[in-house]
């Protein structure tokens, strides 16, 4: 039985989500320029004072949540054995991962066709995960057994999530496992493709 604080929270994103989706879907449905706070609120049945207490801006709005953070993949990583070398264990967590992202993947499509239709609220999402992304966990890869250099830890970092986000696409696409698909994924990784 969840408490009332879990209940508050368990809400509070179930509200912010919902503003969310109303603001994707006015994006796709009528441009970026019909999305306002009032249009967004209107659309998720809030009052613009509402919606400032989840977003600071409507581009915010626009941005999907993080499937996971940087902590979540520096955690994994400390996690596993300290003598595992670095692609064993970078595996791993990419099936972590992986099996996650499954789930929710339709969910992610509106926002996945809205970074494609405009690239600047991409490059607004992947500026701020990126850096972060790459400062934290990078530094966790770096002290993983087996690399040598900076640029090892960052070409195992890219090579991973790029095995994991095909693995994903191709069991959205195929129905097969994600697991059985991010084997292969990391197998022609080790093969060098």
């Amino acid at each position: 039985m969840e408490s009332p604080e879990q209940r508050r929270e368990r809400r509070r994103a179930e509200k912010r989500q919902a503003i969310r989706m109303a603001a994707v879907r006015l994006a796709l449905d009528h441009g970026l320029d019909a999305v306002t706070v009032e249009a967004v609120s209107a659309a998720a049945d809030i009052s613009p004072r509402t919606f400032f207490n989840y977003f600071a801006s409507k581009e915010d709005a626009l941005v999907m949540e993080p499937v996971w953070r940087p902590d979540d993949i520096v955690d994994l990583l400390g996690g596993r054995p300290a003598d595992e070398p670095a692609f064993r264990s970078l595996k791993a967590v990419a099936r972590e991962l992986a099996v996650r992202i499954r789930p929710i993947w339709d969910t992610m499509q509106p926002f996945m066709e809205l970074n494609s239709r405009y690239p600047e609220l991409a490059a607004r999402a992947r500026a701020v995960d990126q850096t972060e992304l790459m400062e934290k966990v990078l530094g966790a890869v770096r002290e993983r057994s087996g690399v040598t250099t900076g640029i090892h830890a960052r070409m195992l970092l890219i090579a991973t999530f790029g095995a994991m986000i095909s693995a994903v696409q191709e069991s959205a696409a195929t129905g097969e496992p994600v697991e059985t698909l991010l084997d292969e994924a990391f197998a022609l990784l080790e093969r060098g493709l």
